[in-house]
Formats: C-alpha cells, sequence, structure tokens
C-alpha cells in the first residue's frame, strides 16, 4: 500500500505511527548519549565525591527532570508519546545515577576480577573472562568448565571486550576502561524499556494502561540494580523481550521477515545465555498452531511456502543458537551445565525436603522483619522467599540500616508479596479473557509457566540458594507489565466493556487495589534507595 493510500485510508492510523518513530528515535538517541555521558562522568572527580555529594549533584539532575515533566503538563503539551518519553527518560536517569553511585565490583554476580595487560594472569569470572579476550583477542582454549563463568556463551563478554578495546584505543586508562564495562549493561537495561513500550503498544495497551505497566519496569529496582552489573543476565533479558515483542508482532502479521528476525533473536540470545532459549517453547506451539491450520486449508503451494520459510528459520537459529555447545562438545567433550560451589558450601539446600525448597513457605520463612537474602541454606531456603527478597535487595543484608528505612523496606516488602500474588492471579484473569487474542493468550500464558517451571527445575539441579536469585526470572517483570496493561484495558475502561461481563464490579475494585499496590511499591522502594547509604 502507497503512503497516499495509507494516508486516505487511515489518516489517524499514519500519524500515530509517525509520532511513535519519532518518539522511538528520540529514545534511542537520549540512551546512547546518556550512556556516553555516565561513561565520561566515571573518569571525572564526580566519580571519586562522597556518596552524599553524588546524591545531592544528581537530585539536581532530577529537579531539571521535574522542571521539564510540569512545563510540558501546564503548557498542554502531554500526549502519550510525550508521557512514554518522560517515563522512560526517568529510567535512563535512575540508571546513569546507579552506575554513578555503585562500582565495578558492587553487587555483582560472579564477577572475578581482572589484572590488566601488564600481566599473563587468566583470572575468573565475568570480568577474567572479558579481561582474556581483551589479552588474547581470542575465545578461551581452555576448558571452559575448568575456570569459573568461562562456560557461559561468549556474546556478552565479546561486545564488552569490544566495548573495553574502544576505550583503550580512545586513549581511556586502563582501569577506568574496566570501570567502564558497566555502560554495555547499562544500554542494555535502557533499551529494555524501550522493547516493554513496544510490546505493551503491539497488545493496543494505550492510556493509564501504558503508563503503569510501563513504569512497573521503568521503576522496579532488578533491572536498575542489573543496570550496573558485568555478567550477562541483563543481555539475556533484552533478548527475551526482544522475543516476546517479536513474538506478538508475528501471530499479527504473519510473514517471513518476522521469522527472521525471532531467528536472530533467539540465536543471540543462546549465546548470550543458553536459558533464552526457554521462549522457544511457546514459540513452537504458536508455530504449530499455525501450521495445522495451514494444512487444514489443504493449498499446496501455501503448505510448501510455509515449509520453506521454517526451515530458512531453522537454518538460521540452529547454527548461532547451538554453536556454543556445539563448540564445547566437539572441543572438550563437555555437555552444557553449571559448576556448582559443592556440599559444603553454606548454600548448599540440597538436605532441605522439596516442599521446604519450593513448597509454600511458612510465615516464618517470609521473615519479614528484616526482609534481606540471608544467603545462607540454613537461615532460608525457601526460593519463592528468595525470589522476593532479591526482587527488592538484591543480595544485600544490611547490619546498619536507619530504622525508619527498615519500617519502610518492611512495608514495601509486604506490599510486594501480596502485589506479585495478585499479579499471577491478573495474568491468568486478563489472558483467558476472551478479548485477549487466543495465539496471545497460548503464547504468554505457556510462556509465563514455562518460565517458572524452569526456573524450579533449575533450584532442584543446583541446590544453592543463589540459583533462587529474582535475576534468572526477571523477564517476569514484563509479563507482569502486560498484566497491568491489560487490567487496566478490561477492567477500568467503562466504554470498552461488554454489557454480559460477569464481576465486573469486583474486578474493577481488584484492578483499583493492584494499581494502588503497585504505584506504593514503586514510590516506596524509590525513596529506600535514595536514601540508602550503601548505594
Amino acid at each position: 500500500m502507497t503512503m497516499k493510500k495509507l494516508l486516505f485510508k487511515n489518516p489517524h492510523a499514519l500519524f500515530c505511527k509517525n509520532a511513535a518513530s519519532k518518539t522511538t528515535f528520540a529514545l534511542l538517541l537520549t540512551i546512547i548519549l546518556s550512556c556516553l555521558v555516565t561513561a565520561a562522568a566515571q573518569g571525572t572527580s564526580f566519580f571519586y565525591c562522597s556518596h552524599y555529594t553524588k546524591v545531592l549533584i544528581l537530585s539536581c539532575l532530577f529537579l531539571a527532570y521535574a522542571g521539564l515533566f510540569f512545563y510540558l503538563k501546564f503548557s498542554r503539551r502531554f500526549n502519550e508519546n510525550t508521557v512514554v518519553f518522560l517515563l522512560i527518560l526517568a529510567g535512563v536517569l535512575l540508571r546513569c545515577s546507579y552506575v554513578l553511585l555503585s562500582g565495578l565490583y558492587e553487587r555483582q554476580h560472579d564477577a572475578g576480577a581482572y589484572t590488566g595487560m601488564g600481566t599473563d594472569f587468566i583470572n575468573p569470572g565475568h570480568i577474567g573472562y572479558i579481561e582474556y579476550l581483551y589479552k588474547f583477542h581470542k575465545l578461551p582454549d581452555i576448558n571452559p568448565y575448568e575456570l569459573f563463568a568461562y562456560y557461559h556463551p561468549p556474546l556478552h563478554h565479546i561486545l564488552s571486550y569490544i566495548w573495553l578495546q574502544i576505550n583503550i584505543w580512545l586513549g581511556v586508562p586502563e582501569p577506568l576502561a574496566f570501570e567502564n564495562l558497566q555502560i554495555p549493561t547499562l544500554f542494555y537495561s535502557c533499551l529494555c524499556m524501550v522493547v516493554t513500550w513496544k510490546i505493551l503498544k503491539t497488545l493496543e495497551i494505550r492510556g493509564n494502561g501504558l503508563y503503569i505497566g510501563l513504569a512497573f519496569v521503568v521503576l522496579h529496582p532488578a533491572t536498575i540494580i542489573m543496570a550496573g552489573s558485568v555478567n550477562n543476565d541483563m543481555l539475556t533479558i533484552l533478548f527475551m523481550c526482544l522475543i516476546i515483542w517479536e513474538s506478538l508482532k508475528w501471530i499479527r502479521d504473519k510473514n517471513l521477515a518476522g521469522l527472521i528476525r525471532l531467528a536472530l533473536c533467539i540465536g543471540f540470545g543462546m549465546i548470550t545465555k543458553l536459558n533464552s532459549a526457554v521462549l522457544a517453547i511457546p514459540l513452537g506451539i504458536i508455530f504449530l498452531m499455525h501450521f495445522i491450520s495451514v494444512i487444514r486449508t489443504k493449498d499446496k503451494p501455501l503448505l510448501l511456502y510455509w515449509i520453506k520459510n521454517y526451515c530458512i528459520f531453522g537454518v538460521i537459529v540452529a547454527p548461532i543458537g547451538l554453536s556454543w555447545i556445539v563448540r564445547n562438545l566437539t572441543r572438550f567433550g563437555e555437555k552444557p551445565g553449571v559448576p556448582v560451589p559443592g556440599a559444603s558450601s553454606p548454600m548448599y539446600t540440597a538436605p532441605y525436603s522439596l516442599w521446604s525448597r519450593l513448597g509454600i513457605p511458612a510465615f516464618s520463612d517470609w521473615n519479614f522483619a528484616f526482609p534481606f537474602h540471608p544467603i545462607s541454606a540454613k537461615a532460608c531456603n525457601n526460593t519463592w522467599v528468595i525470589m522476593f527478597h532479591t526482587s527488592l535487595f538484591a543480595e544485600e543484608y544490611p547490619v546498619d540500616l536507619p530504622n525508619v528505612l527498615l519500617v519502610l523496606c518492611q512495608i514495601t516488602f509486604v506490599l510486594a508479596v501480596i502485589l506479585g500474588i495478585a499479579t499471577v492471579v491478573l495474568l491468568l484473569v486478563t489472558l483467558l479473557n476472551r478479548r485477549t487474542k487466543k495465539e496471545d493468550t497460548v503464547f504468554l500464558l505457556t510462556g509465563y509457566f514455562i518460565m517458572l517451571v524452569s526456573f524450579a527445575a533449575f533450584v532442584i539441579i543446583y541446590p544453592y540458594t543463589c540459583s533462587s536469585d529474582f535475576r534468572y526470572v526477571a523477564i517476569c517483570l514484563v509479563y507482569v507489565s502486560i498484566a497491568l496493561g491489560l487490567g487496566i484495558k478490561y477492567y477500568l475502561a467503562p466504554h470498552l466493556l461488554q454489557k454480559d461481563e460477569k464481576f465486573m464490579h469486583a474486578k474493577t475494585v481488584f484492578m483499583h487495589c493492584i494499581n494502588s499496590i503497585t504505584l506504593t511499591v514503586l514510590a516506596f522502594i524509590t525513596i529506600i534507595y535514595i536514601f540508602w547509604e550503601r548505594w
């Protein structure tokens, strides 16, 4: 269809599409510039200021942001794209601030260390992995299971190495270049917010549903903390977000271009971290449903066309996604797996019953009085409790938290648990609603539960408290975002409701309660992070 015909057919849709494209471009440009400014700021005296000096300077930045917000509001320049831009801009500022407030070795997972180009040491951990590429300009020749973290597929580490090398070429001192390894994950975390917006838009979620659903991902602390990480979790989540978005688009368009994009997202996701392949299962169900519908048409040319398309998908995804597994099998005889610290570790949970680890937690397991992850399996070994602890506060276990902040942490944690349970119910109700497309329901619902089942299986296979960390299922934030968006769309927009909707009043009240809890948790956790000197 030509531009002229499209404009004649639906000028409003064309205007909205152009406005969204401009917003996307503005967001991407803002994210890139913000990441580069953050990298530069890490080399200034700002990085070595006291915590409160940094907070004061960053507070001035957020005051400027507030000024922009109120200027646009009172000048009546607010529209959906403006609000989206401001929401994501707030998330970008928070993530950049977090990176500036935290060093290379703070709140990391399996980070390891670097010793620099001047030594021939081969160091463990993700930083050591990146340093190996930096020193030797090739993938490790050693068995990747003999040195911790080297068993991970290499895409994130290659990209980090390239960024590190660019820093060195630009004359950045080596210590600062390694400090800037947080910048790629900062970039990925910022992009996740943009992709989440695209997911919600694909599901035709607008207005308050779009704002609250997006705000949940923008302000939730999990991806803010992961923005300062140096491991491959954040890039994995970005690829998972892209798989969800591209799958929802393909459900609507069903074309070869969409299949190719999906193949690339899954393939590159798998060579970032193998658990990206989990989302290939619900996608495979969608492919099967579509292929059966093609067979039922009894149209031979159409059938051959889609056989060809699916073969192209397989030819692209298999070599990329399986390349790391094949390499380790052929060169070292190693199957996919994770090295474990052993039964002597205080994190070891195997001695405890399966119900204790994966069953409904007892009230005492939650430790509402001090809602932080104690690491030791003896203190806490229930997966769901650890998941909630680490979702809000990572693996921090503060010993000098002010009483006021502790009370706020207690309240926030209780509300977060209530919200977590309520949003599972909301996701079920909204996806099973007859207004949700059947294929959307199958893909999203299957994907969500397979994610949780694979998480539980991971905890059983690798029985350590660290296996229960929320970072392994952080993609569930996007599913919660979808549930919030669809819930508001279905139950708080009267002009869209069907007159025969059952229990509508109860659903409306339920949705208002969820929205109130969501906004309260996001507000409280932001306040906690601002005044928690540890950050």
